[in-house]
């Protein structure tokens, strides 16, 4: 019914820390490092933020132009609550299950910028790098802090 898709989609929006859609604005723009990986610079449709991010295009190919949803998340219940670390085979549905393409990462590196007003976030995702830089007001959250654990979950705009 309505409420309970209501119902979800609060509890959904209450687990993820940052969420916007992106535009790819370049691919590769210092030259292809790896046979299977890129690295694209795209910008957010609702908040004014830079996105670099290294993706495995054999995986999930993305070309110019392509429009995605970025979510970023501490854990993948649908409740929010905190997971042990460790992924869940049980079959037990998560919030991956709406997404194409699902990383988790450790955030490395926060930089203040322009006395506070801009912020660099840098999360490592096993060797996958990801720098979203922008407003301190869209990137300052609770959960998005240095050595904080991170989902990154994709999908097609």
């Amino acid at each position: 019914s309505i409420s309970e898709l209501h119902v979800l989609h609060t509890i959904m929006a209450s687990a993820f820390l940052f969420e916007d859609i992106f535009t790819v604005k370049e691919k590769d723009p210092h030259g292809k490092r790896f046979e299977r990986v890129s690295r694209f610079v795209c910008t957010g449709q609702t908040h004014d933020i830079e996105l670099i991010l290294d993706i495995n295009t054999q995986l999930y190919p993305l070309e110019l132009n392509d429009r995605f949803t970025l979510c970023l998340a501490t854990t993948l219940n649908e409740d929010g609550q905190p997971d042990d670390g460790e992924y869940d085979q049980s079959g037990r549905s998560n919030l991956a299950d709406g997404y194409d393409y699902v990383m988790h990462g450790l955030v490395y590196r926060i930089e203040e910028q322009d006395q506070g007003q801009q912020l660099g976030v840098y999360v490592s995702f096993g060797g996958l790098l990801m720098r979203l830089q922008g407003d301190a007001s869209s990137l300052s959250k609770p959960g998005l802090d240095i050595d904080s654990n991170q989902y990154l979950l994709l999908r097609k705009a």
